[in-house]
């Protein structure tokens, strides 16, 4: 159950949270997770969602020919406003609590109104999920930007910014097995190589491994919450 994993092997003097999470990944993921004693807790589980990960090079790219992402020319709209809030795996909470981040981490959400989710399914799945109910997001500032921010716009998290900030403007559709970028990205210049450019092809395997990491999250909060708390993310969680 290795595809799509974050790229980054964790330094374990600096992140020393993110790299117990990984180990005890590695420890869960090992075993069968339908073996007794946890058959039933498995046919639950796997009742609520799919359980394998998915192969980032089983993934197309659906986005218009030679568009390619451009940070540097972004104007934030990534970044602020309510449809903005970012939802936190415990990936990014371990990352955060390493980093002496903790502030950043909100369990209060914007309260979205009924205009604001018509016509938006992606938002409207989102806020019907359980990992909105039971995750925390990233703090927003009084006027609805991230609190990740700095005075100049730019991330103070970068580049341990959270698995959701890495892949936008690409979200995963799991149905189609495709990626496909963002309307609500208008940051991007057209390159020759369109879609087999490599930061394109990057920006898939992230949004893989976004989509794997919620996989994992569920699996790790059936089997090793105990664990879980132990390295102090449980708190955080609804």
């Amino acid at each position: 159950m290795a595809h799509g994993a974050p790229s980054d092997v964790a330094d374990a003097s600096r992140f020393p949270t993110v790299a117990a999470l990984d180990a005890l990944w590695r420890r869960v993921s090992a075993k069968p997770l339908w073996a007794p004693p946890n058959f039933f807790r498995y046919l639950t589980l796997r009742g609520q969602m799919r359980l394998s990960l998915i192969d980032p090079a089983r993934v197309r790219v659906r986005a218009p020919p030679g568009m390619v992402n451009d940070c540097a020319s972004c104007r934030d709209n990534c970044c602020i406003g309510s449809r903005s809030t970012v939802l936190l795996r415990l990936r990014d909470l371990a990352t955060i609590i390493d980093l002496g981040r903790e502030q950043l981490i909100a369990t209060h959400k914007p309260h979205f109104t009924d205009d604001e989710v018509a016509g938006r399914p992606a938002l409207q799945r989102q806020l019907e999920s359980d990992s909105w109910r039971s995750f925390p997001v990233l703090a927003q500032n009084r006027y609805g930007a991230c609190a990740a921010l700095t005075d100049k716009g730019r991330c103070s998290l970068h580049p341990h910014w959270p698995l959701a900030c890495s892949r936008f403007p690409y979200a995963f559709d799991l149905d189609n097995l495709e990626v496909f970028y963002s309307q609500r990205c208008d940051s991007f210049w057209i390159r020759h190589d369109g879609r087999a450019n490599p930061r394109v092809l990057a920006m898939k395997v992230a949004a893989v491994a976004s989509y794997n990491e919620r996989i994992k999250d569920s699996v790790l909060l059936a089997y090793a919450r105990d664990e879980l708390t132990g390295l102090g993310l449980t708190p955080f969680l609804g």
